[in-house]
């Protein structure tokens, strides 16, 4: 087999950022953060595959993704209270990776980099015991998508755009994103 270096070479990434609620869960509206890394195709066993990480629920105390400059956070580990929730989408699963620290860095050229370690567990979902437990570290620069807005907030402030607007400034620094917009799906904040 080859060697990690060569089966997963990242080719960007994304930092998404949505305004959340889910009423049903208790769980008060919040700004949350994902970041999506994608990576060159790969052959494993014959078979061309395109992995993905995604490091999912990253809740920290910023008001916008320009506030996540020179900040590092420490998480504890997946499934405890304030972790973070991180798979490499590969073999048709989600291979679960731990992430306990992101260090986000320098705002260049309306990118945030980022650098962090992660373990990756191709054992428990893929039952891949020619990979097992695999590190990876990442230092790369992230595009940072459009603020979205969570469905339960669309749903209950009736798709009013202004409504959405000033309820969001509640949790958000509305001066980080530009006017809100109506796309397919619901409605974003592009970055500004």
């Amino acid at each position: 087999m080859r060697p990690m270096s060569e089966l997963f070479v990242p080719t960007g990434g994304t930092l998404g950022q949505i305004l959340f609620e889910n009423p049903g869960a208790a769980i008060e509206p919040r700004l949350e953060f994902f970041v999506e890394i994608r990576f060159q195709p790969t052959e494993i066993d014959d078979e061309e595959m395109t992995p993905l990480l995604r490091v999912n629920s990253i809740i920290v105390p910023s008001r916008s993704w320009k506030e996540l400059e020179n900040q590092t956070y420490e998480f504890p580990y997946y499934p405890k209270p304030g972790s973070v929730d991180a798979a490499m989408m590969l073999f048709g699963e989600q291979n679960p990776a731990d992430v306990t620290g992101l260090a986000f860095g320098e705002i260049s050229d309306g990118k945030i980099s980022l650098q962090f370690e992660t373990e990756v567990d191709f054992e428990i979902e893929a039952n891949r015991d020619d990979l097992e437990q695999m590190e990876m570290t990442f230092n790369l620069s992230l595009e940072p998508g459009p603020l979205r807005i969570g469905t339960s907030i669309e749903k209950k402030l009736n798709g009013d755009d202004a409504e959405i607007s000033e309820f969001a400034k509640q949790f958000v620094d509305l001066d980080a994103y530009g006017p809100i917009e109506k796309v397919p799906g619901g409605f974003i904040l592009p970055v500004a």
